[in-house]
């Protein structure tokens, strides 16, 4: 009999260790207590319960947990009694007070009445660059970034100002001065300009990363697969002329040709005609 321990590991014949999914309450409750760096009777003083009822549990050596202690597992680690008992993969509480999750009244309105996909919204939420992206919106809303680059674009003047004094000097210097005047002034931007720049860039950086997860290729059928098909569609289209002798094989080709563009084949015009003709012989050698 293979027995779990809270390693993830089981053993069985031969000793043998292999890793188990999270796909049982034992695991769950196991992974869940090392996820706080408490031991079990840490874990058990503070549930009130035995130390060895708690070992027991995570060895799955125990028939069935209680509802009860199912409850208090759940409260205590602040997760779904859904995720322990592997209903659900979201340890998440569903009974989460609206409140708590920082939204306003209009945004979840818009969230339960499925005017938004929650699915790609919960990719941006997820992706890690989220967080700094919504850091610097805030900066470019209030505007935090001016004064440091007002000071920069002041050192620019002062840099300009010597550069048009000595240009009064040096006259014959005139051009490179000038040059590098314009140079001097293009660097300088507004902390919101500056924002604006890396907000693009960073949202740019995530909906690149998040494509990649819709840019998986279609499987296309394989040969074998296509040749059934139309072995099959041949039958249909006999079965048809058989059954309404006024349909010749020219329109049986055309219903084929129809099937397969309804499965996603586009064929240019030169296809369709080789592929009319090819399906015209088929059904004249049934004749």
């Amino acid at each position: 009999m293979m027995k779990w321990n809270c390693n993830n590991k089981l053993h069985g014949k031969d000793d043998v260790m292999k890793s188990l999914p999270a796909d049982n309450i034992y695991q769950r409750l196991c992974d869940l207590r090392n996820g706080t760096g408490k031991s079990q009777k840490e874990v058990a003083d503070e549930l009130n319960i035995q130390a060895s009822v708690l070992s027991r549990i995570e060895r799955g050596e125990t028939k069935s947990v209680s509802h009860d202690l199912v409850i208090k597992f759940a409260e205590y680690y602040n997760v779904s009694t859904d995720y322990l008992l592997c209903i659900s993969d979201v340890r998440i509480r569903r009974n989460v007070e609206l409140e708590e999750l920082g939204l306003t009244n209009k945004a979840l309105l818009q969230l339960l009445q499925g005017k938004v996909n929650g699915s790609l919204l919960s990719k941006m939420l997820e992706h890690p660059y989220f967080p700094v992206l919504l850091d610097i919106v805030n900066a470019y809303f209030t505007e935090a970034h001016n004064t440091g680059f007002a000071s920069r674009n002041a050192i620019i003047d002062i840099g300009t100002a010597n550069i048009k004094d000595f240009i009064k000097e040096h006259p014959e210097h005139r051009i490179e001065g000038q040059h590098d005047i314009r140079r001097l002034n293009a660097e300088k931007v507004t902390g919101t300009e500056a924002d604006l720049e890396k907000i693009k860039s960073i949202f740019l950086s995530m909906l690149k990363d998040i494509k990649k997860e819709y840019d998986v290729p279609q499987q296309d059928i394989s040969t074998e697969e296509l040749k059934n098909q139309i072995v099959t569609m041949k039958k249909q289209a006999i079965f048809q002329k058989k059954k309404k002798p006024s349909f010749n094989e020219n329109d049986m080709s055309r219903i084929v040709m129809g099937m397969f563009q309804s499965m996603g084949m586009d064929l240019d015009e030169y296809e369709q005609e080789m592929f009319h003709k090819m399906m015209v012989h088929m059904l004249q050698r049934k004749r």
